[in-house]
């Protein structure tokens, strides 16, 4: 097997116990636009707001300012102040991040000693003499030789990429790929609008990457960008609901911001795990630890709207598993569905589930449901952001487990169901109905790909929405070789696993190119987005997420709290 230590790590300035991320020296600004929205208003509003940061002058917004605290005040007391069809969608937002911000104020007194917990409690992992078990005690004994691959806020200085930035205006906060990904892929996939008004969405994302990954100082000139193009004149009443949505839930990340800053010196052990005691308030705490209200309009406002925003943040956490736990992060949901246990059936029974709710957002016909659309998008997104993002290096945990891939693949994964389904509301695991099915139409799909100098041909059923996609030109081949097709080859011993490292380190930049550059090259169409979704599914129902999650488990070492951002 091959450790972290023994080969080259990718993402930037990897780091050793104790040492925060370095962020790159480069300018962080936000006032640009891609190129499908120049000349529209939302661009007009950006070069407003840059003309009055360089004269010092008001642009020409109401005054609106970004005060969390107050925002959320003002939801909770008033969820229809933007309209009575808003207000279900506010009401829940509000609601959600009320309940976050209580767990995490218990967090915090858990871990002053003010008490064991009752909501919410820190317990030991249980660890099983199994796969799982064997990677974790590895990373215990040092395997990993402190070095960590989640949270390098780096720059991208490929070509491919550079090319593709030019090619559609990507600038500014661009250049870091977690952004690009995040704000100017991701966002526009959710199909929340068709025009302009997306672009304001993808800004309204920022404020995660900003204010979650680099610390924020008052009368810094990157946060008054961010409020001044926040205030857009003559904002509908649905863009000031998606504004009103996304400042609520920074109060929540600004209450958990603040709590892991007084905490950051905090020694940890790698063998702590967050569990909590009632599954609906769990629910509604990872829903807004997601950091996604801004697409929440777009998302049901009942139970299944919660379970999806949620759904967005659980797969993000199995690529983390490790990280978080080496981290002490509150919010690992992996390790609250198994509560504390990374015995390899009990991660099982996780995966298991993760899947089920995946494929709750899904018709039994295997396609998106009406209704779903924007999570589906979301979900799909947050996992092609993890293979793009040169923050986690995912296919080096993958390379620790690929044969776990089968253990995975043997369970149940077309069952359908929400979470209520999937769980008591103690969180114990429970079997779905035996209605929710979704049956994949499926159809072949040629690759060729060259690994190690080694021309490797064939045929893989795949989703059929997949297949069309490629075959019509929505979606390159490439994505869908480097994604699925060469995993599985690693999978079923046909390359080596250095190989297999060689070749996803030296493709990564161009992969990440190539996905930025074909989504906006095909508009995020429905049927590109159809493509993404399908790519993503069949890598969970084969898988290899399962495999990525366990190779993580190298990361579960002593370090400090929250040691993976900036404070």
């Amino acid at each position: 097997m091959t450790e972290l230590a023994s080969v080259s790590v990718r993402v930037h300035r990897p780091g050793a116990r104790g040492v925060r991320p370095i962020l790159d020296p480069m300018p962080l600004s936000f006032l640009w636009v891609p190129s499908a929205v120049r000349g529209s208003p939302l661009d007009h509003h950006q070069n407003d707001v840059r003309g009055a940061l360089e004269t010092g002058g008001r642009s020409g917004g109401t005054g609106w300012r970004y005060e969390p605290e107050a925002h959320l005040a003002a939801a909770l007391v008033d969820p229809a102040a933007l309209g009575e069809r808003f207000a279900p969608w506010t009401r829940a937002c509000a609601q959600m991040t009320r309940t976050g911000r209580e767990l995490l104020d218990e967090i915090q007194a858990v871990r002053e000693g003010r008490t064991t917990g009752t909501r919410v409690a820190r317990r030991p992992v249980t660890v099983g003499r199994d796969r799982t078990g064997e990677i974790w005690a590895r990373a215990q004994e040092g395997a990993n030789a402190g070095r960590s691959t989640k949270s390098k806020f780096g720059t991208c200085a490929a070509s491919a990429w550079r090319a593709v930035a030019d090619a559609f205006g990507l600038s500014g906060a661009a250049a870091y790929p977690n952004i690009a990904v995040g704000c100017w892929w991701m966002a526009l996939l959710s199909g929340d609008y068709r025009d302009w008004r997306q672009g304001y969405v993808a800004m309204l994302d920022y404020a995660f990457y900003f204010e979650y990954n680099i610390d924020r100082t008052g009368g810094d000139r990157t946060a008054r960008e961010l409020e001044m193009l926040w205030d857009m004149p003559d904002l509908r009443s649905d863009l000031q609901t998606r504004r009103l949505h996304m400042a609520c839930e920074m109060a929540y990340f600004d209450t958990k911001r603040r709590n892991e800053a007084r905490q950051s010196s905090t020694p940890t052990t790698g063998r702590s795990a967050w569990v909590y005691a009632d599954r609906d308030s769990w629910r509604d705490s990872k829903a807004v630890d997601s950091g996604i209200f801004g697409h929440y309009l777009c998302f049901d406002d009942g139970i299944p709207g919660r379970d999806d925003m949620m759904v967005t943040g659980l797969v993000n956490d199995w690529t983390d598993l490790g990280p978080d736990l080496r981290h002490e992060e509150s919010g690992q949901s992996v390790l609250a569905l198994t509560r504390g246990s990374i015995v390899q059936e009990d991660l099982l029974d996780c995966y298991e589930r993760t899947v089920w709710m995946m494929n709750a957002q899904l018709k039994p016909t295997g396609y998106v449901r009406d209704g779903r659309y924007s999570a589906a998008a979301l979900t799909a997104a947050t996992c092609v952001w993890q293979m793009c993002n040169h923050r986690q290096d995912l296919w080096r945990y993958f390379a620790l487990a690929p044969d776990l891939c089968e253990a995975a693949a043997d369970r149940d994964l077309y069952a359908a169901g929400q979470l209520a389904d999937c769980y008591t509301p103690s969180l114990d695991p429970v079997a779905p109905p035996a209605t929710g099915r979704v049956t994949v139409p499926r159809r072949a799909l040629s690759y060729e790909v060259y690994v190690a100098g080694v021309c490797h041909r064939g045929e893989t059923d795949v989703h059929e929405a997949l297949a069309d996609g490629v075959d019509e030109g929505i979606l390159p081949k490439a994505m869908v070789e480097y994604g699925l097709v060469v995993p599985l080859l690693l999978r079923d011993g046909r390359i080596s696993t250095d190989a297999f490292l060689r070749h996803m380190d030296v493709a990564y930049c161009g992969h990440f190119a190539e996905v930025v550059r074909s989504g906006h090259l095909s508009a995020f169409s429905p049927d590109y987005c159809a493509a993404v979704v399908a790519l993503v599914w069949e890598q969970w129902w084969r898988g290899i997420w399962f495999a990525i999650g366990v190779g993580s488990l190298i990361e579960a070492q002593p370090d400090l709290v929250a040691a993976d951002r900036s404070h």
